[in-house]
């Protein structure tokens, strides 16, 4: 029988396609398991990976004895576009930035444009904010200077535009 068509929300894809190498005995056993539930493979091993966040603290315990787990702050982590999941990582669990995070991170917190008249002003980030609506804006430039060499011009021209500062 073929498989309907199901539509997303508008923009919005319905899940995230990822590519999975198991041990054969490990597959084959979830897919014993999956049966079990009624599952497909993927939806169990969806279930499973939910199940396996539950148990993976993410710092010491507090005074209460209290462990923060993955699952126990996604709320706090997720966000709907990448730079403000940046943001809620760097500020909350900073030792788990990947290397890539840490140099767009950099790039957040230290790039000043070197347009006359705003030399030295951060437009990123200051002691106590964050300009989300810039950062989006200028996301693939910074993605570009930090990871793959992109030009500082690049980037300084997108955020004075983007800025509503005149070049």
């Amino acid at each position: 029988m073929a498989e309907k068509n199901r539509k997303a929300k508008a923009g919005v894809p319905r899940s995230e396609v990822f590519a999975l190498r198991l041990d054969p005995k490990l597959k084959y056993l979830a897919e014993i398991a999956a049966r079990k539930q009624r599952r497909s493979l993927a939806n169990f091993v969806e279930w499973a990976i939910e199940e396996a966040l539950k148990g993976v603290p993410l710092a010491a315990a507090d005074i209460n004895g209290n462990r923060p787990t993955v699952a126990n702050v996604a709320a706090q982590l997720w966000a709907l576009n990448e730079p403000e999941r940046l943001r809620n990582l760097a500020t909350h669990y900073p030792e788990l930035l990947s290397y890539d995070e840490q140099l767009v991170w950099r790039v957040l917190n230290e790039h000043t444009t070197r347009h006359p008249g705003t030399e030295g002003i951060s437009r990123f980030m200051g002691e106590k904010f964050f300009n989300a609506r810039l950062v989006r804006a200028c996301w693939p430039e910074i993605k570009a200077f930090a990871l793959e060499g992109g030009s500082l011009e690049k980037l300084d021209k997108a955020v004075l535009f983007h800025d509503g500062v005149d070049c």
